[in-house]
C-alpha cells in the first residue's frame, strides 16, 4: 500500500515538472482539451436522492390479540420458510377463559349424559305402564258395557252395575297418570335440547378461542428475509403491535424520488442507470416499472414524485435496504456537437467556454441543448474540430491567455 503511495505520489511530481517544462517551452500555460465532435448526449434525470432497494413482496408481522413475548425465533437478517413459526405470544387472560368454556362444555355434557339415562329409563317405564293401563282401560271398558246390558236386562244388580263403573273410572284415572307420564318425556325432551345447545355454544367459543390462541404463533405467510425485529421476550404487546418484518429479496426493487420539475419527463419503461453505494464503479441497469399518482412532500426538495425500479441487471446482489443512485434516461440526441458538461462556465446567467484559438484562449458563448452531468450538446458557440479547454482548475485561465495543450480527448 504505501509502495503504491510512493509511485503514485513520484507520477504525479514527473506530470507536475513535465508541466512546468512545456509551460517554459512553450511560453504558455498547460491545459487539457477536448475536441468538439459528433456523438449522441442522453437526457437524464436523476434522482433527488439515493434511491433504496425494496421489496414487491413485503409484510409487517403483528398480533391481532394483545399479549406477552414469551419466544422469538428469529433475528434481522434470519431466512426464514412459509410457514415456520417466528413468535409466540402469551394471553393469561385468554387462557383462562379457554379453561373456562371448556369446563362449561363439560359440565353441559354430563348433565345431557344425565338427562338421556333420566329420559331411557322413563320412556321404558312409560311404555309398560302405557300397555298396561291401556289393557286396563279396554277391559274396564268392556266390562262396563257387559255390566249394563245385563243390568237392562236384569241378570246383575245395581251394586254389580256400580261396581263395574267404579273400575272404570279408575282404569281412566290410571290412563291420565300415564299420559302425564308422556308430558314429562317431553319435558325431559326440552331439558336435553337446552343442554345439547349449551354444548353446541360452549364448543363454538372453545373454537373462537383456539383461533385467537392460534394467532398469537406468529409464523412466516411467505418465504423470505427478516429485515427488522420489534419486539423482545417478556415484552407487552398491543393489538396490532408490530413484531416483525419480513420482505422477499428475490422480488426487490429500487425506490427513488423525482423532483416534480422533472417528474413529467419520467415514463413507464424507460431505461435507468443505477450506481449502488456499495459497488461503487459498477453499474446497473433497470427499468422505470411505476411512477406514483401522486406528488407528495420531500425532504430534499418541496415536492417529489416516487417511482419504482425494476432491475434488468444484476452483476452484484442488492441487499434490501442498500442505497442507490439513479439516473433515468429520459431522451437524447444522436450525432450532435458535444463537449464535457464539466467545461461549461456560467457568468451573469450566460454559459460560455474557452476554446483554443491561435495559441490563445478565447471565450465563447455557448447555447447548450441536451445535457446531463457528463456531456452537453452545444446548439451554438462552437464547431466540430474546435478545442474547449477543460482544466478550468487553473488559476490565472483567461480569455486571451497563452497556453499549450497537454493532452486532448
Amino acid at each position: 500500500m504505501k509502495r503504491r503511495g510512493f509511485l503514485l505520489a513520484a507520477a504525479a511530481v514527473v506530470v507536475f515538472v513535465g508541466g512546468i517544462a512545456y509551460y517554459r517551452i512553450s511560453g504558455g500555460i498547460p491545459v487539457d482539451v477536448f475536441r468538439v465532435r459528433l456523438g449522441r448526449v442522453e437526457e437524464v434525470t436523476a434522482a433527488v436522492a439515493a434511491g433504496t432497494v425494496k421489496s414487491f413482496l413485503e409484510s409487517v408481522l403483528s398480533t391481532e390479540t394483545g399479549g406477552q413475548v414469551s419466544e422469538v425465533l428469529v433475528r434481522e437478517g434470519s431466512p426464514v420458510r412459509r410457514g415456520e413459526v417466528l413468535a409466540r405470544i402469551v394471553d393469561p387472560e385468554l387462557a383462562r377463559q379457554a379453561e373456562a368454556t371448556l369446563a362449561e362444555e363439560g359440565q353441559a355434557r354430563d348433565a345431557l349424559l344425565q338427562a338421556e339415562a333420566k329420559r331411557r329409563e322413563a320412556t321404558i317405564r312409560v311404555r309398560a305402564e302405557r300397555g298396561r293401563t291401556e289393557n286396563n282401560l279396554r277391559k274396564a271398558r268392556e266390562d262396563y258395557r257387559r255390566s249394563e246390558d245385563l243390568f237392562r236386562d236384569g241378570f246383575v244388580s245395581r251394586s254389580d252395575l256400580e261396581g263395574a263403573a267404579t273400575l272404570l273410572g279408575n282404569a281412566e284415572e290410571e290412563a291420565r297418570f300415564t299420559a302425564a307420564g308422556e308430558s314429562m318425556l317431553q319435558a325431559l325432551d326440552r331439558e336435553i335440547d337446552v343442554l345439547r345447545g349449551r354444548i353446541e355454544a360452549a364448543r363454538a367459543r372453545t373454537a373462537a378461542l383456539a383461533a385467537r390462541r392460534a394467532k398469537l404463533t406468529i409464523t412466516a405467510p411467505f418465504s423470505g428475509v427478516i429485515t427488522k425485529k420489534s419486539c423482545e421476550i417478556g415484552e407487552s404487546k398491543l393489538p396490532g403491535g408490530a413484531l416483525l418484518v419480513l420482505a422477499d429479496p428475490s422480488s426487490s426493487y429500487v425506490e427513488a424520488q423525482i423532483d416534480e420539475a422533472d417528474a413529467a419527463k419520467v415514463r413507464v419503461g424507460q431505461t435507468v442507470r443505477l450506481m449502488p453505494e456499495a459497488f461503487r464503479g459498477e453499474k446497473f441497469t433497470g427499468r422505470v416499472s411505476e411512477v406514483r399518482p401522486t406528488v407528495e412532500a420531500s425532504k430534499e426538495v418541496s415536492r417529489a414524485n416516487t417511482i419504482a425500479i425494476a432491475l434488468t441487471s444484476s452483476p452484484q446482489p442488492l441487499r434490501l435496504g442498500m442505497s442507490v443512485d439513479v439516473e433515468v434516461l429520459t431522451g437524447g440526441k444522436d450525432n450532435v456537437p458535444m463537449i464535457p458538461s464539466s467545461a461549461l462556465m456560467e457568468r451573469d446567467a450566460k454559459k460560455f467556454v474557452y476554446v483554443v484559438s491561435g495559441g490563445k484562449t478565447v471565450r465563447r458563448d455557448v447555447t447548450v441543448g441536451v445535457s446531463n452531468w457528463d456531456r452537453s450538446e452545444i446548439l451554438t458557440g462552437v464547431s466540430p474540430g474546435e478545442d474547449v479547454v477543460t482544466s478550468l482548475e487553473i488559476k490565472d485561465l483567461a480569455p486571451g491567455s497563452r497556453v499549450g495543450i497537454r493532452s486532448r480527448q
